[in-house]
């Protein structure tokens, strides 16, 4: 399989593009059979290593990796040069560190923070920010 092409018309429903992952533990991904395997893939081994040899453009990343800030931050560092020009970036740990928004500026982009906020449970809410163009 080639990245950026649909096996079939219907694989991502009507769509090119396929899915590709990045999971650090062999052990993950047994979800991604089947049909499901026709138009994606994981790449295992740590994600900025992966990104830094990635050569096809990102369309849409989201960052849900190892949650330090300045991991988190090196993987936007890492896919910057590939992505589309109406590329989406989404971090699920915008509640926690600025690294998102921090980078979105850097590089002219808009943020926007979505922030969860849970009635009567435990958990006091995440936050997922989103940066485009």
């Amino acid at each position: 399989m080639r990245l950026g092409e649909c096996i079939t018309s219907k694989c991502c429903e009507g769509f090119p593009g396929v899915y590709v992952g990045t999971e650090i533990r062999t052990d993950a991904g047994q979800l991604l059979a089947g049909p499901y395997a026709k138009v994606g893939r994981i790449i295992y081994g740590d994600s900025i290593t992966t990104l830094n040899a990635f050569q096809d453009r990102i369309d849409l990343f989201i960052n849900d990796s190892d949650h330090s800030a300045d991991y988190e931050y090196n993987e936007y560092l890492s896919i910057a040069s590939k992505l589309s020009d109406s590329a989406l970036v989404i971090g699920d740990n915008s509640h926690v560190t600025n690294k998102l928004a921090e980078w979105s500026v850097e590089n002219g982009r808009k943020f926007l923070f979505f922030s969860e906020k849970p009635q009567e449970h435990w958990y006091p809410g995440g936050g997922i920010g989103v940066s485009f163009p």
